[in-house]
């Protein structure tokens, strides 16, 4: 049986709404403000919502629809653009598989597919863009909005572990940022095992999502229970991740969440996933480990990381020639 989650005064109390707009218009003591917040929530259920963000919702509609003509076109037609050597491109259904759910038990693929764009200005650009107009335009726009919002929140997290606000900013040169669309088939009926995505954790430092049209997001708690983030127009659900309780030393350790689309609806979401440079070896940061409190974590790149996690959930990461790459 899946538990309901809570969508009252609890998740209120636990993932709370908080206006960024100060820390954005550069308002003296506005990122100490914030830093404060985010140690509260982070510790806690490390999701909280952000308003005035900056994001134009023009840019967030216009990338929805986008992302909706793509899983509209013929199956043939996203096939010709399936991921291989890097995750890049489109997963059908079946390609995933949550086999590293620290609270569930999953044997069955994610009931969703997805589309992976990975940052569109380096060079070359490696991204697999689909012959749909203005697709591209759209997620230009897009991830360079999401990209510059979560840079710009670094000095919270930052000052939130009682570092100086600028300590990320040497990792975080070309960062890595991934946006993976996503469209979840309606689920209505509920079914043993069965998710739109399964319970995980996310391999990212922050992940930034757009409210979607449709409820679907639920987030379990330390005593075990599901809540929805407040779904506030307007606002974007952030939450920490695996690269952030590394720098923490498990300080802020990332929540596992899941995804059930109990409209009868399709329901699509837009996940930016920020991490810093792939191949940057990164540490627990000095405020997080003492001799009582040792480093959980050895020296390590997200590269490396995330290639591990990879080979387990993704079927194709298995074969011999796709597994060392990760994005």
């Amino acid at each position: 049986m899946i538990d309901q989650p809570d969508q009252g005064s609890a998740a209120a109390a636990r993932i709370p709404i908080l206006d960024v707009g100060p820390l954005l218009a550069g308002q003296p003591g506005a990122a100490a403000a914030l830093g404060r917040q985010v140690a509260v929530t982070a510790a806690d259920t490390g999701f909280l919502v952000i308003a005035n963000h900056g994001v134009p919702q023009p840019i967030i509609d216009t990338a929805f629809a986008a992302a909706a003509d793509f899983f509209a076109l013929a199956e043939d037609a996203k096939l010709a653009l399936k991921i291989g050597a890097e995750n890049i491109g489109y997963l059908p259904y079946g390609g995933q598989t949550v086999r590293t759910s620290t609270v569930s038990k999953v044997t069955r693929p994610n009931n969703s597919e997805s589309f992976y764009i990975v940052t569109p200005d380096a060079l070359p650009d490696r991204n697999r863009w689909p012959e749909v107009a203005g697709f591209r335009a759209a997620h230009l726009a897009y991830f360079t909005a999401m990209r510059a919002v979560a840079h710009r929140l670094l000095p919270a997290f930052a000052l939130a572990l009682d570092l100086a606000p600028d300590y990320f900013e040497a990792d975080f040169i070309d960062p890595n940022g991934i946006v993976r669309l996503i469209q979840y088939a309606p689920q209505p009926e509920e079914e043993a095992d069965l998710f739109g995505f399964a319970p995980h954790t996310d391999g990212s430092f922050l992940t930034l999502l757009p409210q979607s049209k449709f409820p679907g997001l639920e987030v379990r708690t330390r005593e075990g229970e599901w809540l929805r983030p407040p779904s506030l127009p307007g606002t974007l659900v952030v939450n920490t991740g695996e690269m952030l309780a590394h720098y923490s030393n498990d300080r802020f350790k990332p929540t596992p969440h899941r995804v059930l689309n109990r409209s009868p609806n399709i329901r699509h979401a837009m996940p930016f996933f920020y991490g810093p440079n792939r191949h940057r070896v990164i540490s627990c940061a000095p405020t997080c480990v003492s001799a009582d409190n040792p480093a959980r974590y050895a020296p390590s790149t997200s590269a490396e990381r995330n290639a591990v996690k990879d080979k387990l959930n993704f079927p194709h990461r298995q074969k011999p020639e796709f597994a060392s790459e990760s994005y």
